[in-house]
């Protein structure tokens, strides 16, 4: 049988939509690229995976805000319909295109686009290491680790029910219910 409670990887059966709950946790994450100030609304499934996702940027009817909230829904529909995170990570990472530049977040100091960004802020929040090791999305301290001949320490967490896949930031987050 098919494991469709992850979006690391497996798939979710052919047919089946796994919608986010009508209640659920979120975690939002304010950010700065390039000088434009944003939001990444992540909410969850139960099991700690990444259910969809919110971008929010720039002021109601701009090109911006609507670029943002159209490629939000396309991976919020791509992830119930069982569509892996890693799939997006590597169509979007490296997307260039302004604004781009200095960030605020010292996981990754530097993003080509705010779309290069987000997908590259998912993975780190909800991708183990080895799939954003082969995807080449590592923060500073793991390139540095890597350059050095070790390996990234994998997380703490693991991927079990018990123990979600989703570990809590150390910067202060705002978790709605």
């Amino acid at each position: 049988m098919v494991d469709a409670t992850s979006t690391m990887g497996s798939r979710t059966p052919s047919g089946v939509v796994r919608r986010a709950p009508r209640h659920r946790q979120s975690v939002t994450r304010a950010f700065t690229v390039g000088g434009a100030y944003g939001f990444i609304i992540a909410s969850l499934h139960a099991d700690g995976s990444l259910a969809d996702i919110n971008l929010i940027m720039a002021k109601q009817g701009s090109t911006l805000r609507g670029m943002t909230e159209t490629v939000s829904s396309a991976i919020s529909t791509g992830l119930a319909h069982g569509v892996p995170l890693t799939t997006y990570v590597r169509q979007f990472a490296d997307l260039r295109f302004e604004p781009a530049g200095m960030t605020d977040d010292p996981e990754i100091p530097r993003a080509l686009s705010i779309i290069d960004y987000v997908v590259r802020r998912l993975a780190l929040d909800f991708l183990p290491v080895e799939d954003r090791t082969a995807l080449g999305v590592l923060t500073p301290l793991e390139r540095a680790e890597l350059a050095a001949g070790s390996a990234p320490a994998p997380p703490a967490s693991s991927n079990t029910p018990e123990s979600p896949r989703f570990a809590p930031f150390d910067i202060p987050v705002q978790v709605s219910y």
